[in-house]
């Protein structure tokens, strides 16, 4: 055989080689198509990306898994504050701080002292929150709201000499860990338990995530949250964080936020508008 021939059969073998490549790689999408327009994901690979969580999210993301990814999708164009995991192994700089906080008693509130400041971009939601509790003849009383780093370590402390550290752990946040240094996390009422058997209370419980409202620490979840039940301790994660929270994360919040803390950049780099997602919302508020 020639070695003009053993090249030419060489190249034979190789195209068809590459043919059968692609034909396979065709087949293969064929048969594993999209689960949804805005993302470039199949259905094993949704599969494979919610395995880590519950049996209980993994069913009810199956289950509507067009409404799951639509709703991710909308998340995508979030502001980073509105999903960011906060928590105790998860913190914020010492010098984050809103760049648009606004004092609360320039606006029609019931507060419980002055200097109450909040991110503006959650006071829309905050003022239709309060006038449809008053139109149910509830009145919401806002008593702790934004906390900057050095306020929260001297509040921590305080604590920790009254109480001890391990008792102080339970429900304080340590500097640079709590939710309230992102502007968009309120204390309501009396903030003690007692304040679940009040008229406001139970409205919150009921329709706070109808403005997207989400209660951080819900009872029996402190091996999940690390902190007690508070009942009167709510963060702004917007609706369409609610909606995510309640019909696919067991109306838990902690469950929502890892799980986009682990995923979302997945989400992102598959999503069809990636380019625009990714420069639109980062992943993290200055971490």
């Amino acid at each position: 055989m020639s070695v003009r021939t053993t090249f030419f059969l060489i190249i034979l073998f190789v195209t068809l080689a590459s043919l059968s490549c692609t034909a396979e790689d065709q087949a293969e999408k064929a048969e594993a198509p999209r689960v949804h327009p805005h993302f470039d994901i199949s259905q094993a690979e949704l599969e494979a990306i919610i395995a880590d969580q519950e049996e209980d999210i993994q069913r009810a993301v199956l289950q509507r898994p067009q409404y799951f990814l639509e709703l991710l999708h909308r998340a995508l164009d979030l502001p980073p504050w509105a999903l960011v995991l906060v928590d105790k192994e998860h913190g914020l700089p010492p010098d984050y701080s809103p760049r648009d906080l606004v004092e609360l008693n320039e606006y029609r509130l019931s507060l419980n002292r002055e200097s109450l400041q909040l991110s503006r971009a959650c006071m829309p939601a905050v003022l239709a929150m309060t006038e449809a509790a008053r139109s149910d003849g509830v009145e919401l009383v806002y008593s702790s709201t934004y906390r900057s780093y050095d306020y929260q370590q001297g509040l921590y402390e305080s604590y920790v000499q009254r109480y001890g550290r391990q008792e102080a752990d339970r429900f304080s946040a340590r500097p640079g860990t709590s939710q309230h240094q992102l502007g968009t996390s309120i204390d309501f009422g009396s903030i003690t338990p007692e304040f679940g058997d009040t008229e406001a209370g139970r409205w919150l419980l009921e329709n706070a995530w109808k403005y997207g409202f989400s209660l951080s620490y819900p009872e029996g979840y402190e091996e999940l949250t690390g902190y007690m039940f508070e009942i009167w301790h709510y963060r702004y994660i917007t609706t369409v964080g609610t909606r995510l929270e309640r019909e696919f994360f067991q109306g838990i919040q902690q469950h929502l936020t890892e799980f986009w803390h682990r995923h979302r950049d997945f989400f992102a780099e598959r999503s069809v508008n990636e380019e625009q997602n990714d420069e639109e919302t980062p992943n993290r508020v200055g971490i």
